[in-house]
Order: C-alpha cells, then sequence, then structure tokens
C-alpha cells in the first residue's frame, strides 16, 4: 500500500482533537503512515496533551494562525508520501476507512482526490458531496427567497443516487486522500483563502487540469460538522465565505492549466459544472 501522511490542523477544539487522534490510534494503521499534526491554537495548550499521549503524532506548533490551508500547507511541505490525507480534528475515522480511500486512489490512476461518506453524529447523512457555486448557490442559501430550498437540494447533489464511487464536482474539505504527483507544487491549498472555499478551489482546479474528483460511500466517518456559517443570513462567518467565492470567482476566470502539465485542459462549455471526463 501507499505511503501515507495524515495532516490535521487544529484550532481550539482539545477535546475534539483528543477523540480524533483516540480513534486512529485504534486502528492501527500501517506502521509506514505518519501523522502531522499543525496546532493553529498553541496557546490552548493541547500540545501537552498530543506529546504526552500521542507520541507516534508528529506535532509542529504555528506562530500564528494559518487557518486551514496553510496549516495543511505547512504539512505538506514537510512530507513526501505519495498519498497526503487531510483530516478535520471533528471526523472520527471508522475503521478501514482510510484504507479504503487510498485503495481506490490506487485503482483510480486518473483520480486526484477521494473523499468518504460522511454521516452526522446521529448516523443521517451529511451532504459532502456536492455541485459547484454559481451566484443562485451563494444567495439563494443565505436569504429567504422564493425557490430557496431547490436551489439548496441541487447544490448537496439530493437528486444524484450516491450509493456508488464516482466522479463529483467538489468535495467538504474535512476528510479527503490526495495523490501527491497530481499537485506538483509547493502549496497544496491556495493561501488566498483565509476561510472556506480552499476545497472548492482544490477541486475544481485539478479537474481543469484533468483529473477526477471521487466520491467513495464504501468509506464512511463521522463528521462532528461546526458550521460557523450556519444560523444568521449575514454574520461574519458569512461574509467571509462571500469573499472567498469572488475570490473563486474571478480566479477561475483568469486561469490556465501550466504548460507541460500531463493532464488535458478541460474544454467543457460550462467550466464550473466540469466533472474530469471530457476530451480535450
Amino acid at each position: 500500500m501507499e505511503d501515507v501522511t495524515l495532516s490535521i490542523v487544529h484550532y481550539r477544539q482539545p477535546e475534539l482533537l483528543d477523540r480524533c487522534l483516540s480513534q486512529l490510534e485504534s486502528l492501527s494503521l500501517p506502521a509506514n503512515w505518519e501523522t502531522i499534526l499543525i496546532d493553529n491554537s498553541p496557546e490552548v495548550g493541547a500540545g501537552d496533551m498530543v506529546q504526552r499521549r500521542f507520541p507516534w503524532v508528529t506535532f509542529i506548533p504555528a506562530e500564528s494562525n494559518l487557518g486551514f490551508g496553510g496549516g495543511h500547507n505547512l504539512a505538506y511541505a514537510r512530507s513526501q508520501a505519495d498519498v497526503f490525507f487531510v483530516l478535520n480534528p471533528d471526523v472520527m475515522v471508522l475503521p478501514g476507512a482510510i484504507e479504503t480511500l487510498v485503495r481506490v486512489l490506487a485503482e483510480h490512476p486518473d483520480a486526484a482526490i477521494v473523499g468518504p461518506r460522511l454521516l452526522n453524529p446521529d448516523r443521517t447523512p451529511q451532504h459532502s458531496a456536492r455541485r459547484f457555486y454559481d451566484w443562485r448557490t451563494v444567495f439563494w442559501r443565505r436569504l429567504p427567497l422564493p425557490g430557496r430550498e431547490k436551489v439548496s437540494d441541487y447544490h448537496l447533489m439530493k437528486d444524484r443516487d450516491l450509493s456508488t464511487t464516482q466522479p463529483i464536482e467538489w468535495l467538504l474539505g474535512a476528510a479527503l486522500a490526495i495523490r501527491r504527483s497530481a499537485f506538483d507544487r509547493s502549496d497544496l491549498f491556495d493561501p488566498r483563502y483565509s476561510l472556506y472555499f480552499e476545497d472548492v478551489d482544490l477541486c475544481y482546479f485539478a479537474q481543469r487540469a484533468g483529473w477526477q474528483v471521487l466520491y467513495c460511500p464504501e468509506a464512511t466517518m463521522i463528521h462532528d460538522h461546526q458550521r460557523a456559517s450556519a444560523g444568521k443570513w449575514f454574520n461574519s462567518a458569512v461574509r467571509r465565505h462571500f469573499m472567498s467565492w469572488v475570490k473563486f470567482y474571478f480566479k477561475t476566470k483568469t486561469y490556465r492549466v501550466p504548460d507541460g502539465d500531463r493532464r488535458p485542459q478541460c474544454e467543457n462549455a460550462r467550466p464550473e459544472a466540469c466533472t474530469g471526463q471530457c476530451e480535450s
């Protein structure tokens, strides 16, 4: 099996981090796999707990809050494994889930990213496989406008049978198996995003370069999702989500696949709906 780096970025969730690492320890993962923990909130003191209870974890305190993308970029730069596995501390990995995603990645050489089926703590489905945003998604999901539920359901792919492994548009970044060779660059995530859209961006531009993004329901994890942007229609998290969408929107309008990329550029007439399966 491929070498794997598990990357966890922690920010002020020591109880969830303890639970996540305890669960990983119980799984008896392959000895050649490594776990790197980037602590964006060392003042909380989670480092003492990690170093005492989980000495197999490489603990790196950040000098400042690097955010989701910046934290994983630091771990990415410190690792060399074939598969870089992004894992949130609020995720409980069920037995065999990571191994399944790594295997599916190996069986699909055109796939850059594979993600699991996520469940809420009450075991109800969490809609982690999604369609790309357009202006209707951004506004209709936040405002009490006619057709809001229909727009949201389409974005969350509630009309799709997701019972089998298949290409989709993007995956929630709580748990992702990523092929390192698909991203030949120093930063995995675009550092221009301070919060939100790091996962959307990663999936979108992987597909623009000709790779696939796969949803694998055979692998299941529990995600205790803490949605800061839920609730009020225009709180600070919603504003940051909107600004990240603006950055993403303008980036998609100027992007060109670099010369020498071994994957063809997607020629889909509607690039925001690209699934990486078209031919150039």
